[in-house]
């Protein structure tokens, strides 16, 4: 029988926040840093955010309805409300997706748990237009594996979101009946949200009970962004990007 495959995680943290600091995608990802289950590529994450953080918020998704979520913390420092012009430092690939954002008016700490959908709710204060804007930090991120994209703080590059969402009233704003997102002079998308996870509240729900034990719980003023609403576009250095969500509002702003 094989023996099981226990990566450097250290190691491997190390690498990936390198390659951030040096703005050089990695090329050479030896099998001694590549995570083999969930639990190391928390524990990578966990270990960049020693370095990255503090946590400015987490994003959670799920590839469908029924599968399992994923998390990642959100450095603080890559965290920009109504920035009308986001900083390019770090950009390179600019992939943009339009998503929902919550703010979180209390902290949930994991070991206060379990929490019911309920609580989850009532510990929100806004919900928002968000944007994230996806970064790798390998050059071919479809050839590294899914575990290794997810210890790579499941590729954020950088969150926009709006400071003044609508007040967290009806859990029904997460699912809007319409999205837009525009990137430059690129065709608008627009339709209902297509997040592949469902309902985003049973990833909050995860994400308040377990996901976000790894970083110390959800607390308060965090931003929680919940899957892609619409398909990834890809904007260039001084395109407009404008996002807009049923209920919400809109968010506007030049990239860097």
């Amino acid at each position: 029988m094989d023996s099981p495959h226990y990566p450097d995680c250290l190691a491997a943290a190390q690498r990936l926040l390198e390659a951030r600091r040096l703005d050089a995608p990695i090329l050479d990802w030896p099998d001694a840093l590549r995570p083999a289950s969930f639990e190391h590529a928390y524990v990578i994450q966990a270990l960049q955010m020693t370095a990255l953080g503090p946590v400015g918020g987490w994003k959670v998704g799920a590839a469908a309805p029924a599968a399992p979520p994923t998390c990642a913390p959100l450095p603080l420092r890559h965290r920009h409300a109504d920035p009308g012009r986001l900083p390019g430092d770090g950009l390179s690939e600019r992939g943009v997706e339009v998503e929902i954002g919550v703010v979180m008016a209390r902290d949930l700490p994991v070991e206060d748990g379990p929490y019911d959908a309920e609580q989850v709710w009532s510990a929100v204060s806004q919900v928002c237009v968000a944007v994230e804007m996806v970064e790798s930090r390998f050059a071919a991120r479809d050839k590294v594996g899914r575990l290794s994209t997810l210890a790579d703080l499941a590729s954020h590059g950088a969150l926009v979101y709006q400071s003044r969402g609508a007040p967290a009233r009806d859990p029904r704003l997460l699912n809007p009946a319409c999205v837009r997102l525009q990137v430059g002079g690129q065709p608008p998308l627009q339709g209902p949200s297509q997040n592949p996870a469902g309902d985003p509240m049973r990833l909050l729900l995860w994400l308040a009970n377990q996901g976000s034990r790894h970083g110390g719980g959800l607390r308060q003023g965090q931003v929680v962004i919940t899957g892609s609403c619409l398909p990834m576009l890809r904007a260039a250095p001084g395109d407009l990007i404008q996002a807009a969500v049923d209920g919400l509002g809109e968010l506007e702003f030049i990239c860097g």
